[in-house]
């Protein structure tokens, strides 16, 4: 950065970007979490000067249109960015910019193991779930056509009590003062 570049506000760069103050936020935490630094004031807040609106730019792209993963893009955007600056200050070594690609590969690779895993994980977690859920229905369908079942007997049970109390001859004098 030349010392005229003239820094831009995070309310004009979260504007000029189409998104929210949180969402700019989130993008310099990720991108800082990948050794991309962004200036700072001395009450350290964010400065962004037109590099990190390209930075920025690109992680957009990346995350909103081809739909990347916040760490993904990061890890993208942080490496191409740096890989540029050690470019500029090793235009004729180009070694450490090899070595810095094959560690971005492996660290996504190893991002992607990371990941598979977990989500073969979360398939287990799913699955026991799924059968949980299945046991606890079968049980309530049982206990409820147990229900539905006694409900019935009862209702048998009743209808034949009240069928032989009217069938029994009535005695004594409640015979003569009852009518059938």
């Amino acid at each position: 950065m030349d010392g005229t570049e003239k820094p831009v506000s995070p309310k004009d760069v979260h504007i000029s970007l189409g998104i929210g103050d949180s969402t700019l936020r989130k993008w310099c935490l990720a991108l800082e979490a990948q050794e991309y630094q962004f200036s700072r004031t001395d009450n350290n807040r964010r400065v962004f000067f037109e590099k990190d609106l390209v930075v920025l730019r690109q992680f957009r792209n990346l995350v909103q249109v081809q739909n990347f993963s916040i760490e993904n893009a990061a890890i993208i955007v942080a490496s191409s960015h740096r890989e540029d600056a050690s470019s500029k200050e090793n235009n004729e070594n180009t070694v450490p910019a090899l070595r810095d690609s094959n560690e971005i590969i492996n660290r996504l690779l190893n991002h992607i193991e990371q990941q598979e895993e977990f989500n073969q994980q979360l398939l287990k977690r799913l699955d026991g779930q799924q059968k949980y859920i299945e046991e606890r229905l079968d049980k309530r369908d049982q206990l409820l056509m147990e229900s539905i079942r006694e409900a019935q007997e009862t209702k048998k049970l009743i209808a034949a009590t009240q069928e032989e109390q009217q069938k029994k001859p009535r005695k004594g004098l409640l015979k003569w003062l009852t009518k059938d």
